[in-house]
């Protein structure tokens, strides 16, 4: 319904997926997901978490990336969707505190991932699979979480930086001296 709907109102429909959530859901006690409960050396405890969250998945595990792929996947076969909305910016930390930087790779490893998940479903649908991803509002918070935007930039694995989250002020220069000389847009939020 929603998809139909958007369309007839012509516009395009994207899934937005929070890529590492606290697993909330408006219930407590928190209960884990089944590889949370499985896997716990594949999670981050952060220090800070107030809701008895069971921990964030850590992207420094092909497992964690594949698993997250997978669930994607199942998305794109299953709904008829433009394209996904990756929210980066709030889920607060996808790699291990304080070497974010340093273990980038991983997160742009996934990043990789997903765009030739989507190529293979645009060939087999006849049409785009867009990726918009939603990230801090400037640059360097990107590097902060990990997000090596520029490499994601030249390497054309979004078409679209969603820049901020309820920010007031967004640092839309400095994402669009990363995406000079290509078609990828920018969203301010």
């Amino acid at each position: 319904l929603f998809v139909d709907e958007t369309r007839r109102r012509g516009k395009e429909v994207f899934y937005s997926y929070r890529l590492n959530g606290t697993d909330m859901g408006g219930r407590k006690p928190l209960t884990k997901p089944l590889y949370k409960k499985e896997h716990p050396e594949w999670l981050i405890k952060a220090p800070w978490e107030v809701y008895g969250n069971p921990g964030y998945w850590n992207f420094i595990y092909p497992e964690v990336r594949e698993y997250k792929l997978r669930i994607l996947r199942e998305v794109a076969d299953n709904y008829d969707y433009d394209g996904f909305e990756i929210d980066f910016a709030r889920g607060p930390i996808s790699l291990p505190p304080g070497a974010q930087w340093e273990h980038r790779e991983h997160m742009t490893e996934f990043m990789r991932m997903l765009r030739r998940m989507t190529l293979a479903k645009a060939k087999e649908r006849g049409r785009p699979f867009l990726i918009a991803a939603r990230v801090p509002e400037n640059v360097v918070g990107c590097h902060f979480d990990g997000f090596d935007v520029g490499t994601w930039a030249k390497e054309r694995l979004v078409d679209m930086f969603v820049v901020g989250n309820r920010a007031l002020e967004v640092d839309l220069a400095g994402f669009r001296r990363l995406t000079a000389g290509t078609e990828i847009k920018l969203y301010p939020c």
